[in-house]
């Protein structure tokens, strides 16, 4: 008999975190993310985004609650493990040295690669499979630290998709990029997901949101305002009461639309 893998692969119950300075930032969050699908998290700055994809990502430990993912309790997992099953793009990094581009992507395979081991041939296959999916092959011998802030940007999302894990956590994956590249990163969010991951994404960007995400949560005042298919939840009104601003509808072409209808 033959098994699929379970639909809901990451599950947030009942999410709390404070801090001491500050106090409460998230508050009661619940949601499920079912395999292969695409979910962006909007909402102003501040209102918990890059917090929650941490919590997600076992990066911060609630105040309550507790994540699951495949049923189990991500707190229970080593370091590894979470590595095996998550990949995290965090929204700020910095190098320690100048790797060279191929090397900074062969860290996404430690989860795969023995404590006292080195990458073998299958993992210099994945990352340079992982470029080659984000048209970077021919930077691969160069510095990363000699790159662009977008050529960056792309070079380490290569990284998490070298990880293969099942789960993508996102922060702000197209900022720093030109409309092209940001359409690329669309682009290869919606081929991950045709292939059963789950991504996550934090944005400011609704145009990403609307032509890459399946569905939508956003947050304000610490809380889910509207969760939900991602044409129900940007709507004006909606987007009105989490920004602070007024939203209105126009069509135009946009980029994200242009390459992922290719």
């Amino acid at each position: 008999m033959i098994f699929a893998p379970p639909a809901t692969t990451l599950e947030a119950q009942n999410l709390g975190f404070s801090r001491r300075n500050t106090g409460p930032i998230l508050e009661n969050i619940s949601f499920t993310a079912e395999r292969g699908k695409k979910i962006a998290l909007l909402g102003a700055n501040g209102c918990g985004k890059t917090t929650l994809l941490s919590l997600l990502g076992g990066r911060l430990s609630p105040a309550q609650g507790k994540v699951l993912i495949h049923g189990s309790p991500l707190a229970a997992l080593s370091l590894r493990a979470t590595a095996g099953e998550i990949a995290f793009l965090p929204q700020i990094e910095r190098l320690p040295f100048n790797y060279k581009v191929l090397d900074f992507v062969l860290l996404g395979r430690a989860p795969h690669v023995g404590a006292f081991s080195l990458p073998g041939p299958r993992d210099r296959e994945k990352a340079l499979e992982a470029l080659e999916e984000l048209e970077l092959t021919d930077i691969a011998q160069r510095g990363a630290g000699e790159l662009s802030g977008g050529e960056f940007q792309l070079v380490r999302l290569a990284r998490c998709l070298s990880q293969e894990a099942r789960i993508l956590l996102l922060d702000e994956p197209t900022s720093l990029l030109d409309p092209a590249n940001a359409a690329r990163i669309g682009e290869v969010i919606s081929n991950l997901a045709d292939r059963g991951k789950t991504i996550l994404f934090a944005t400011h960007d609704v145009a990403l949101s609307q032509f890459v995400a399946d569905e939508a949560i956003l947050l304000a005042d610490r809380r889910i305002l509207a969760r939900g298919p991602v044409g129900r939840i940007l709507e004006a009104d909606l987007l009105d009461e989490a920004f602070g601003v007024k939203f209105g509808l126009a069509s135009i072409p946009i980029a994200f639309g242009t390459r992922l209808a290719r």
